[in-house]
């Protein structure tokens, strides 16, 4: 578990299947908006791991959980899921709500699993949670269900709506004092 201070800024990122070099593929509006935070969390298909190294040049710590496009080796990737406590509030992380059993999207929205409760979520974080913090799907979407806040960033990379204008996504939580604000980035 990961421990942040009683305010924190966490940038969330999923999905960017970066494979050039360096991954120079990552757009520079994500470090831009990313610089200065307290966490940058991705959450799942980087591609390479040399996102996580961008990343950490412009936020104070980074951190992963692993998707199906991910390094095998990274002491900065969980395998599964992850928990950082933050602002009096608990964020689980994971890469993919339906292989979790939280929940799927279905044509932008999330459809929870009856008998979805606390113990179920307990069983994929080891605790109980505020905040779910997912990938896998390239949708930005913020959702509310049973209490808990349901977010994923979308991809920087490879938007889920693509067409003429489309910009990737990525999005800030800001915790302070057992609120949790959601800002969507257009990257």
């Amino acid at each position: 578990m990961t421990r942040l201070g009683s305010t924190a800024r966490i940038g969330l990122l999923a999905d960017t299947h970066c494979h050039q070099p360096g991954a120079r593929d990552l757009p520079d509006g994500v470090l831009d908006a990313f610089r200065g935070l307290d966490l940058a969390l991705h959450l799942g298909d980087m591609g390479d791991a040399a996102v996580l190294d961008r990343l950490e040049t412009v936020a104070a710590a980074v951190l992963a959980t692993r998707g199906r496009d991910d390094p095998a080796a990274d002491p900065r990737l969980a395998p599964g899921a992850r928990v950082i406590e933050a602002g009096g509030l608990v964020i689980g992380a994971v890469f993919d709500l339906a292989i979790a059993g939280l929940a799927a999207l279905e044509e932008d929205r999330l459809t929870f699993p009856r008998g979805l409760s606390e113990e179920t979520r307990r069983a994929v974080f080891g605790r109980p949670v505020d905040v779910v913090a997912f990938g896998a799907t390239h949708r930005d979407l913020v959702a509310q269900h049973a209490g808990v806040l349901f977010v994923n960033p979308g991809s920087a990379t490879l938007p889920a709506r693509p067409g003429p204008g489309a910009t990737g996504t990525a999005a800030i939580l800001d915790v302070r004092a057992g609120v949790v604000t959601v800002e969507l980035l257009r990257v």
